[in-house]
């Protein structure tokens, strides 16, 4: 078995990619080594998928993935475009094809050193063979050079096409990370004998934590798929299992091969301004939606050591915790110490909700209300609307002309080339597919998928849940003065009533009242306190006061007490009369000394009322 091949990448800063065409700057990101230097090493790659029983697995997967038998929704999903690390790779030539058919050799894991290939860079040009000097009067060129093409629908059009280039984009995986796939239970709607939409999405792919999405694996008509990204707002690319994909930003269409080569990129000026008019529409409203964490009300009693009831004015304030998210006080009764807490499960801070609302954000939204970083308009009327008034510019002909005028000169060349044109032609077939308004719900196919989805079963629970299901149950938490209770239940799930708990807690601005209070026994060198009124690892004891109220107090000398006494009332400020000692009498004791010195005085929590 050929052994398991593992890109390095750059770091952040380095992915972003840019190639001025003239004045134009159009976005290229995330590059990659050359596939079929790739493929003469059978590297494979690791994907997982995540979740609870059966899904934390690592598969070592050339093609397609084989997954076990196990109790959700399988399918078969093949590899995406090789490598899906991203890094930046100069490229080197040695003949005129534009794909090896050689032995090809590539750097260290981690190197920026060259990569060779057998094609020639040929630098981005006007696909009309036109000079990119300064235009001449009356002539058809932009100020960059670059003549425009007479397109029928839109203004300011230009092509530029390069046999070559020294960087390219493939899917993204962040710092070379194995990501987490998300199934969706589309089988389980089929089997309720639910009619999905075609094309659908049959999974999403994260990073690592579970929490920000990365692409989809949507299933066209014909079982083929298309990897749509979804990782960069301002920019949606579809990608074929190939390595070819077609990309939408704000400067216009741009289709690219799988190994850096016959780029095509045309650019519209204001381009989505021409197809909101082309369209007649305005700008979608966008929805800011919350996820879906469920509500519920939580009542506790809470009294300190002494049996006062607590107020606002304890320190620390009390914090009622669902996991990580800290519910609301609503209401305080300072005469009963009762108080109510809003509580949401599994609460904002859960990777559950994190990654809900990074599916609506991320998914739902930019699908439906809000594409390319909030631009106009929105993403089906951008591709509808560029697949029906944008043929010329989208057309296979052309397109093979823009390849052919960068100089083809071998036949292998020329096959290659229309290779990539019959691809691209696809891609820009499955992206009308994907998100093309239908004319009986005036919305995209992916847009019809989830709506019909989220009939039967939610679209974001199904994806989270999966991932983050090791979370739950969640520990309901309490912090209040200088107590914590980690656990005072567990919650499965939000519950539709809850019971009151009745909770001391120790508030060290209060005397160091306890609970197992008790007087010495014996006399002389023989006088001791009982073993339960001893608080072990502390050096404090729980006395009784002339008043009879329990008290810690720190054991010392009879001679270091602050002095005799028979009631409360002989001693000074912050100080008791301790009863039954072993002084031979009542001795003026330090109320507060054990409860500020970090001595636990009340009793392990033991389940409420």
């Amino acid at each position: 078995m050929a052994p398991l091949l593992r890109l390095e990448v750059m770091s952040p800063s380095r992915r972003p990619v840019y190639r001025r065409l003239g004045r134009r700057r159009w976005f290229r990101s995330q590059v990659y080594l050359c596939r079929p230097f790739l493929k003469q090493r059978q590297a494979r790659a690791e994907v997982r998928l995540c979740g609870g029983a059966g899904w934390n697995i690592t598969s070592s997967i050339s093609g397609v993935i084989s997954l076990p038998t196990i109790s959700v929704p399988t399918s078969e999903i093949p590899t995406p475009p090789f490598p899906t690390g991203s890094s930046e790779v100069p490229i080197t030539t040695a003949s005129e094809s534009a794909v090896p058919s050689g032995d090809t050799t590539g750097s260290a894991p981690g190197s920026t050193g060259t990569v060779t290939s057998v094609s020639s860079p040929v630098a981005a040009t006007s696909t009309s063979g036109a000079s990119n000097g300064p235009a001449s009067p009356g002539s058809n060129a932009t100020t960059t050079g670059v003549p425009e093409f007479p397109a029928a629908n839109f203004t300011h059009v230009t092509r530029t096409a390069a046999i070559s280039q020294e960087t390219c984009y493939t899917l993204p995986n962040p710092d070379g990370d194995s990501t987490c796939r998300a199934l969706l239970y589309n089988a389980r709607l089929r089997e309720d004998n639910v009619s999905i939409p075609i094309p659908y999405i049959e999974s999403v792919e994260f990073e690592k934590d579970g929490v920000n999405p990365l692409y989809l694996t949507v299933r066209d008509e014909q079982g083929g798929i298309y990897y749509v990204d979804i990782s960069h707002r301002g920019r949606l690319s579809v990608v074929d299992p190939n390595g070819y994909l077609v990309a939408l930003d704000a400067e216009g269409i741009h289709f690219s091969g799988s190994n850096c080569t016959y780029d095509i990129s045309i650019s519209i000026d204001d381009m989505y301004e021409q197809i909101a008019d082309l369209a007649g529409v305005q700008c979608a409203a966008l929805k800011h939606k919350r996820a879906e964490d469920l509500d519920f009300s939580q009542v506790l009693y809470l009294h300190d050591q002494c049996g006062n009831p607590v107020d606002r004015s304890v320190r620390q304030y009390p914090q009622l915790l669902v996991g990580d998210t800290v519910c609301a006080d609503v209401a305080v009764d300072d005469d009963t110490g009762r108080w109510d807490f809003e509580c949401t499960f599994p609460g904002s801070e859960s990777g559950s909700l994190r990654c809900q609302l990074a599916i609506k954000n991320k998914v739902v939204d930019f699908i439906s209300t809000d594409p390319f970083g909030g631009a106009c308009p929105d993403l089906s009327t951008v591709v509808t609307t560029l697949e029906e008034s944008g043929q010329d510019i989208v057309d296979p002909e052309q397109l093979r002309k823009d390849l052919a005028n960068q100089g083809l000169s071998s036949d292998r060349a020329k096959q290659e080339a229309d290779a990539a044109v019959v691809a691209y032609t696809q891609l820009w077939q499955a992206l009308g597919a994907i998100f093309t308004k239908s004319t009986e719900t005036s919305q995209g196919a992916l847009e019809d998928y989830i709506d019909v989805y989220n009939t039967r079963r939610s679209f974001e629970n199904d994806i989270c849940q999966s991932l983050h299901e090791g979370e739950i149950p969640l520990n309901l938490t309490l912090i209040a003065g200088a107590t914590r209770i980690p656990a005072i239940t567990t919650l499965n799930w939000a519950p539709e009533t809850t019971k009151p708990y009745n909770i001391t807690v120790q508030d060290s601005s209060r005397i160091a009242c306890c609970p197992n209070s008790a007087v010495a026994e014996g006399e002389g060198a023989t006088c001791s306190y009982p073993r339960d009124a001893i608080i072990p690892g502390t050096g404090c004891v729980c006395g009784k006061s002339a008043a009879g109220v329990g008290i810690a107090f720190e054991w010392t000398e009879c001679t270091n007490y602050k002095g005799s006494c028979e009631a409360d009332g002989d001693c000074g400020d912050g100080y008791l009369c301790l009863t039954g000692s072993c002084c031979g009498g009542g001795v003026c004791v330090d109320a507060f000394a054990c409860s500020q010195n970090g001595t636990d005085l009340v009793q392990q929590f033991d389940g409420g009322f």
